[in-house]
């Protein structure tokens, strides 16, 4: 619940663009009463009609939207009457936004389009209310997940505000327009229109648009995961905010904001395990929650309160939660009702749910129970059924952190039904799951149906959820990933797991795998095609670990129809699983690590998958012999790279090809062409960017790019100042390649905005990879086969680093990606990277077996070498297609 009420709390541009509809009707029906109507209505007339608008206005800015929406259709209604359709049509835009509110779809959907049919019949173009009607569908767009619909929408209302003359509307749909370009994953235009926007705000006088515009700014990027650009335009904000008034009012909201983006790079931080960079941004949070508290106003009060208290409570200052939660209840009691009301109530209830263990005293469960009481109340009066389904819902969740069964399915139960009538199923998952939890708590069988039913739900929503609350992927793992983790839990507790159980566990770790990829770029960007591995490879097997709370479960996909093995290791913690991986990569990524070190602690991971396997990979018949292991890693599994893990005799290189993959759906089942290799080699020893970065020279690229030039007939090669991601893009624009070969530094990390490679100039960010590899920027299938990165290395201490490799490998569009999981003796990746190609040219190997021999030919070839330790050869790992 936590991350709802700070996607609601949060002031971002929504809302900000709501106020500037509302204010600019009741700016046009004061100034302009005289527009040309069909009938003019009598001066008292249209006063009364004015009245009824502001107080739907009043009733909007409250949130008490179902009030808005009556007196909102009445003053559409006295407008239709009078035949005065211009007003009409833009009250019904209005109208709209307040169901929007109501998650009443249909019927927003109406009212928006009752509106342009009354604007489009209209002889002359009133460009402004146009924009403004525009706006309103734009938003509604973007909230059911047409995202490019939205785009296209808002494109077209800053043309309108535009030609009405109007800054404040062309700013506004302009900001929007940004948003639904990160959630189509439009990055490089997205970023483009943010840099105009913000020379737009800088450009502005010090008034109250300019630190409305900056703050909607920084919130927008903050969501988008830009941290630091986050927190410095909403400095901006702050600074212009203070300088107008002297007092904290006009600052607070910004100050909120400023505390939310302090909030998320604490947590990024921690994930990271940075303790003390963690510390110092929560203590920045606090201050900034603190501060907004200062203010006047009592809604900002009390949300940067509950924002603080959250804090608190998860940096376990709990002798000052007493004190504030004390406050916070004064507090709430002199709030009229509204929406914001209910939150705030299940917000605080949320929070006090967290501790009621710890501090019965604080979080007594009577206290509780009231104040969802109060809440629910509310809601009902307000007909809110959203807020009505929230507040019923943390009531089941009372009950069940206290273990009264009973009233925690009764609750929960009713919550999903509010929440199912609406058709809410970003509220729906959360009382699917929640019902599951309490089911399987009384071992009822019917927890994995509840728990089925989250799991479809969360699929279905895919690119709808971070639109419905925006800032899901900053709680996902606590919010979202565990519906997938505890539904596999169940499908493989049962004995003897039958083959529906284990197909269906498989779909759905898969499943967590495309959602975490979606999470990662903040929109759903895979595009997922069914992929039949018997078609593709009959002599592959697919491994999937899988990393539970107390067990590793492995299951195995082998040639042949439903042909599905699962294998369980018990008494194996997350915890533990991270403690081993942590230990074999201190010993990979040291060249001078003693083999039988590393030997020790890559087998204990090898006992862990591939052992309980042996026989089956073994036992298939001749036609079906398995030559390839494909894994689908999970968890911190994704660091290491499976090639090196040790029997006792062999690494599992000498035995099979190895790749690893996000997922099936995410291959592009394509072999590698049979035409003649093409490749573009790229990159450089010593680039200016190199130096930005602090980063050193690589001395043996130049050597590296011509020994693979040597290699392939074909090749285009671009060194040091031509090595830009224009001219790379400019070649594969103008002619096929089907190889794309880049030697420089660069970064994968959890973090996407610190996943990037480096060209000449600057860096390429992952997101900048979505059209480098596509024909003239589209979606259309690209013609590379596989893109090499040389010398890049997964960001330390950071246990879902390979995120970003998986990231990189889907976004750049390439059938496969070739990469190095930490930097190495880059004379030795020369040599490695040549004999790759030398192999590969041989048609009758696949990509995976062409790095298998190079490998193997490290390890036997260079036998009195150091090129035998595995620092040198396990590093390089082929993600995505092994054809």
């Amino acid at each position: 619940m936590q991350w709802i009420w700070r996607s609601l709390n949060t002031i971002y541009i929504k809302p900000y663009l709501i106020f500037l509809a509302i204010l600019g009707l009741i700016l046009t029906l004061s100034i302009h009463p005289q527009l040309p109507i069909t009938a003019q209505p009598t001066l008292t007339n249209q006063n009364s009609i004015l009245t009824l608008v502001q107080t739907g206005k009043s009733q909007y800015d409250a949130g008490r939207f179902s009030q808005a929406v009556e007196t909102l259709k009445q003053a559409a209604n006295k407008y239709q009457a009078t035949g005065d359709k211009l007003k009409q049509a833009q009250i019904l835009g209005l109208l709209s936004l307040a169901y929007q509110k109501l998650g009443e779809w249909q019927a927003a959907e109406a009212a928006i389009n009752h509106s342009l049919t009354l604007l489009n019949s209209q002889n002359g173009k009133n460009e402004q209310i146009h924009a403004q009607v525009l706006n309103a569908q734009g938003h509604l767009q973007l909230l059911t997940g047409k995202a490019e619909a939205a785009l296209e929408t808002w494109q077209e209302a800053t043309r309108l505000y535009a030609q009405a003359g109007d800054e404040m509307g062309v700013l506004g749909s302009q900001i929007n327009q940004a948003e639904a370009m990160q959630m189509l994953g439009l990055y490089r235009r997205g970023e483009k229109l943010f840099a105009q926007i913000k020379e737009q705000l800088n450009n502005l006088p010090d008034s109250p648009l300019k630190v409305t515009g900056l703050r909607n700014l920084g919130n927008l990027l903050r969501l988008g995961g830009d941290l630091a650009e986050s927190q410095q335009i909403l400095t901006e904000s702050l600074a212009v905010a203070q300088r107008l008034s002297a007092s904290y009012t006009a600052a607070s909201e910004t100050l909120l904001s400023l505390g939310n983006t302090e909030r998320t790079l604490a947590k990024r931080a921690a994930s990271l395990d940075n303790k003390k960079i963690a510390e110092n941004h929560s203590q920045a949070a606090l201050n900034y929650y603190q501060k907004a508290a200062a203010t006047s106003l009592p809604l900002i009060q009390i949300q940067a309160a509950l924002n603080q208290l959250s804090l608190l409570i998860d940096l376990n200052q709990l002798e000052e939660v007493g004190i504030l939660r004390s406050q916070i209840l004064t507090q709430l009691t002199s709030l009229p009702a509204s929406r914001e009301s209910v939150y705030a109530y299940v917000n605080l209830a949320e929070n006090l749910i967290k501790i009621i263990e710890k501090e019965p005293k604080i979080a007594n469960p009577q206290i509780i129970t009231e104040i969802l009481e109060t809440a629910i109340k509310q809601a009902k009066n307000l007909a809110d059924k959203r807020a009505e389904s929230y507040a019923i819902g943390t009531l089941g969740k009372l009950s069940e952190k206290t273990n009264n069964w009973k009233n925690a399915e009764k609750f929960t139960k009713e919550a999903l039904l509010i929440a199912q009538k609406i058709n809410s199923p970003d509220i729906a998952y959360q009382w699917q799951w929640q019902l599951g939890r309490i089911l399987k708590n009384q071992q009822n069988s019917q927890a994995i149906t509840y728990y089925s039913e989250a799991f479809n739900t969360l699929n279905n929503l895919r690119s709808e959820l971070v639109a419905l609350n925006p800032e899901i992927q900053f709680s996902f793992r606590e919010n979202v990933e565990p519906v997938y983790r505890e539904l596999v839990d169940l499908l493989l507790k049962v004995p003897s797991a039958n083959i529906e159980n284990l197909t269906q566990a498989r779909n759905v770790i898969e499943a967590l795998q495309i959602a975490e990829l979606d999470n990662f770029f903040r929109n759903a960007c895979a595009r997922l095609e069914p992929v039949n591995i018997d078609k593709l490879d009959s002599q592959a097997a697919i491994v999937y670990p899988i990393v539970l709370k107390d067990r590793l479960e492995i299951i195995i996909k082998l040639p042949g129809k439903d042909n599905l093995r699962h294998y369980t290791k018990d008494n194996i913690s997350e915890d533990r699983v991270d403690e081993v991986v942590q230990n074999l990569l201190i010993n990979l990524v040291q060249p001078i690590t003693r083999l039988n070190r590393l030997k020790e602690a890559s087998q204990q991971i090898y006992d862990w998958l591939i052992k309980p396997l042996e026989t089956d990979l073994v036992n298939n018949p001749p036609q079906n012999q398995i030559k390839t292991l494909v894994f689908v890693l999970d968890s911190s599994l994704r660091n290491i790279p499976p090639a090196v893990l040790y029997d006792g005799k062999q690494y599992l290189i000498e035995k099979y090809a190895v790749v690893v993959t996000p997922g099936l759906q995410l291959i592009n089942p394509k072999p590698l062409s049979q035409e003649n290799l093409r490749a573009i080699v790229a990159g450089s020893a010593s680039a200016p960017s190199f130096q930005l970065e602090g980063l050193g020279s690589i001395d043996n690229v130049t050597l590296e790019l011509a020994a693979i030039e040597k290699e392939i007939d074909k090749t285009v090669k671009l060194e040091n100042e031509y090595f830009t991601v224009e001219k790379i893009q400019n070649h594969i624009n103008s002619e096929p390649f089907n190889i794309v070969h880049i030697a420089t530094h660069g970064q994968f990390s959890s973090n996407l905005q610190e996943t990037f490679i480096l060209d000449w100039y600057k860096r390429i960010k992952v997101s900048d990879l979505d059209n480098l590899l596509r024909s003239n920027g589209t979606n259309k299938p690209t013609s590379v086969d596989l893109l090499t990165l040389s010398a890049c290395e997964t960001a330390t201490g950071d246990k879902r680093a390979a995120l970003g490799l998986a990231g990189v490998a889907i976004r750049a569009g390439a059938s496969s990606t070739l990469a190095t999981l930490w930097q190495i003796d880059d004379a030795s990746t020369a040599e490695f990277m040549t004999l790759f190609y030398q192999k590969l040219s041989d048609r009758k190997l696949s990509k995976a077996e062409a790095l298998r021999n190079t490998q193997i030919a490290f390890l036997t070839n260079y036998a009195n070498s150091r090129y035998k330790h595995p620092f040198h050869w396990s590093a390089f790992i082929l993600v995505g297609n092994w054809l």
